[in-house]
């Protein structure tokens, strides 16, 4: 799963980040990148969801069948997912 996130607030940034970091890969400044079951998963959105003010936030979940994950590109630093394993992106 990649998740991404837009927070209007430095406090509630730093603790969205750090909520993530704990389930994740940050990859850029706001994209992270997990490996997670439903239940994590869950877990994971219940914590964020705690953190973000709904009317100024904005918190995306973009979940990546096996095809798409093989067929991951990038261009300069960084590393793929492994294939073996189901990923979410948060």
């Amino acid at each position: 799963m990649v998740a991404s996130y837009d927070i209007s607030d430095p406090k509630r940034l730093s603790e969205v980040a750090r909520a993530m970091k704990d389930y994740g890969t940050r990859v850029l400044k706001s994209v992270f990148e997990c490996n997670l079951d439903r239940v994590k998963f869950e877990e994971l959105k219940s914590k964020v969801e705690s953190i973000v003010e709904p009317l100024e936030d904005t918190v995306r979940y973009y979940f990546l069948c096996e095809k798409c994950v093989r067929e991951t590109e990038y261009s300069g630093k960084g590393e793929l997912f492994q294939e073996d394993e189901e990923y979410r992106v948060v």
